[in-house]
């Protein structure tokens, strides 16, 4: 007797290899899906790491600004209170100046043959005004004052023909380059003589 076979193997075969085939692709896809989720929980993590880090480096940057800004505002200060011992000292060397000018002056005008009316002092430069017998005695006068370590330049504003006492005498007038002699000495150098 002869026995058939009923049973469609080749569809059975087929089957199965189909089924291994999806059952393959399932498992990539759910292995594609698992490395997809890995790799978007490995960025999240940067990224939030980022974020926190991004924070805190601007609470960093705003505690450093607000220091800068005190910096800056003890800067300002610094350079008022220089601004302000710089004019205190320029004071201190006018103060002593003036005096100093003044008994130059008086030690250097001679008596018997003029007489100051006024002297003004206006910063580095000072006016006076007086009185002498000639224009000799005034030209003589204004070498004299150079001489002086106090005073650099002597200019003749005018002169002009008064009559005192029934006399002709000659009324002048005087400006005055001021220098301390510190700042003369700084200015020449060592070893430069002042005139």
């Amino acid at each position: 007797m002869v026995y058939i076979n009923l049973l469609p193997i080749r569809e059975i075969k087929k089957r199965a290899k189909a089924v291994q085939q999806l059952s393959l692709i399932g498992v990539c896809f759910i292995a594609i899906l698992v490395a997809i989720g890995a790799f978007w929980f490995y960025q999240a993590n940067i990224v939030s790491a980022l974020a926190s880090e991004i924070t805190s480096l601007n609470k960093e940057k705003t505690r450093y600004n607000e220091i800068l800004k005190e910096i800056a505002q003890l800067e300002k200060d610094k350079k008022m209170i220089e601004n302000k011992i710089a004019v205190i000292k320029e004071l201190q060397k006018s103060k002593a100046l003036t005096v100093h000018v003044l008994d130059e002056i008086a030690k250097l005008t001679p008596s018997k043959r003029m007489w100051l009316n006024t002297i003004v002092q206006n910063g580095m430069t000072a006016r006076m005004t007086g009185i002498a017998l000639d224009n000799q005695t005034i030209a003589s006068y204004m070498e004299t004052l150079k001489t002086s370590d106090y005073i650099s330049e002597v200019n003749l504003v005018n002169t002009t023909l008064t009559t005192y006492a029934g006399r002709n005498l000659k009324s002048f007038s005087l400006s005055c380059s001021l220098v301390l002699p510190e700042a003369n000495n700084q200015e020449t150098g060592p070893g430069t003589k002042q005139q």
